[in-house]
């Protein structure tokens, strides 16, 4: 590749990823109430009852080891803090799972959250999901997003190591104690979700922005 093709393709990609980025859910974004049918055929909503605890969300996908390896630690955390209040929710916006397949993830992985069946990726979009085990905190007094990442820094794509920062524990601490979280948005490894809609789109600002660029 020459240098000018391959600077051309640098300039797409930083594109892309600045216009994900300027359509993410972030931390201070209200969150909309939603209804959806988990793995086992019930409804559920995302602000259910009367609860003023926060709420986990994390994202699942079939067959992606990175939140096979990820669950023992949710696990451990919500063993904590269901007894304070706080709902741990599992969303799978996958086009490819649908309820029977994730039910059977479930059985085999030992998952003990309700998994959230997105197939037609109308939440998925609505937060802007980008890969697996990322994690959403929401506080249900003010409906924001209050924490987007990683549940901590154990995971990476190469391996496994002890946590040093615990992004979700302590999101959770500050938001049940009434303060801001300290780091309310993290990166983070997942496998990523598949928007056939959103790249559509993308490709068609991206065509947009190279016609601008010829006009000038």
């Amino acid at each position: 590749m020459n240098r000018k093709l391959f600077a051309g393709s640098l300039i797409a990609l930083s594109a892309s990823l600045l216009l994900g980025a300027a359509h993410a859910a972030m931390p201070g974004d209200t969150i909309a109430d939603f209804k959806l049918t988990d793995h086992t055929g019930k409804t559920r909503s995302l602000y259910e009852g009367n609860s003023t605890q926060p709420i986990v969300v994390m994202i699942q996908g079939n067959y992606c080891p990175i939140v096979r390896h990820a669950m023992p630690a949710l696990r451990e955390v919500a063993a904590k803090y269901e007894a304070k209040g706080v709902r741990f929710l599992l969303l799978n916006s996958n086009i490819q799972d649908n309820r029977q397949t994730i039910a059977k993830e479930v059985e085999e992985f030992g998952y003990t959250f309700p998994v959230l069946v997105d197939t037609k990726q109308k939440i998925g979009e609505a937060l802007k999901v980008q890969r697996t085990s990322e994690v959403f905190v929401i506080d249900p007094k003010t409906k924001k997003l209050v924490y987007r990442g990683p549940m901590d820094d154990r995971l990476s794509y190469e391996r496994q190591r002890p946590a040093t920062h615990h992004y979700l524990v302590d999101a959770l601490d500050q938001t049940l104690a009434g303060e801001a979280v300290k780091v309310p948005f993290a990166d983070g490894v997942g496998c990523i979700v598949n928007f056939p809609n959103r790249r559509a789109a993308q490709t068609m600002d991206h065509s947009q922005m190279d016609h601008s660029k010829m006009g000038h």
